[in-house]
């Protein structure tokens, strides 16, 4: 089964609930799903890579803070995303490379807005050989 990532109601806010068959490819899920939330992916085309590297003290906090780091890049940096690939994983550290372009509002939507990637209901697991995780998002 390939990566995948949908979005759940919550209260005022908006979830994610993501899976992958291993590490990487959840951390890619969870990568799209955010952006697709903000700027749809297919309005986007991979015209250029920004790489990010991110360190945490645990898996949970790891999820957040590259979440966190995704959606600064696009709604502070204004760099909006077609996709994800992680090079590097591990419970601690991820890089990645975020394909995508800059901004340009005559051709992308910014549909929603997030202020912040929340630990709370914050799940990150591995269960029968696949990696799922769900994350709630303040919007």
């Amino acid at each position: 089964m390939a990566k995948r990532c949908e979005t759940f109601d919550h209260t005022a806010d908006v979830g994610l609930a993501a899976s992958g068959d291993s590490l990487a490819e959840l951390f890619e899920a969870l990568a799209e799903g955010l952006a697709d939330l903000i700027c749809p992916t297919g309005q986007v085309e991979a015209r250029q890579v920004r790489a990010v590297h991110v360190e945490a003290e645990d898996l949970e906090a790891l999820a957040v803070d590259f979440l966190t780091e995704v959606m600064v890049t696009i709604e502070s940096r204004r760099f909006v995303l077609a996709k994800a690939v992680v090079t590097d994983v591990s419970r601690t550290s991820v890089d990645a490379e975020l394909a995508g372009e800059a901004l340009d509002p005559a051709r992308h939507e910014f549909r929603t807005e997030v202020k912040a990637v929340t630990y709370h209901q914050l799940h990150v697991a591995q269960q029968d050989g696949r990696w799922t995780a769900r994350v709630i998002l303040d919007i």
